[in-house]
């Protein structure tokens, strides 16, 4: 009996003007996660899932300064350096 895959149920947030990510973080977390991400202190109003959605852009905003993470140029999309490396590889080597 063969499973189904399930669908990726990952949507694309904006965390800044330009700057765009793929997450599984549920749509009411969002702006916990742009917090995060644009270096505001966490609420202390907020819920575990939302503080965790700030941690996670906090994160995210340290890997990008410390290059292990980059905004790809083709769709403005943060993904690990990488991941990125592989893209442009795959790129060349179909040209």
């Amino acid at each position: 009996m063969s499973q189904a895959s399930k669908p990726d149920n990952a949507m694309v947030v904006e965390l800044a003007e330009g700057v765009s990510v793929r997450t599984l973080i549920p749509a009411m977390n969002h702006p916990a996660l742009r917090s995060g991400f644009a270096g505001y202190p966490a609420n202390p109003r907020w819920n575990a899932t939302k503080f965790r959605a700030w941690k996670t852009g906090r994160q995210w905003k340290a890997a990008l300064s410390s290059g292990e993470m980059v905004v790809r140029s083709t769709d403005s999309m943060l993904v690990s350096a990488s991941e990125q490396d592989n893209h442009q590889n795959n790129a060349q080597a179909s040209q």
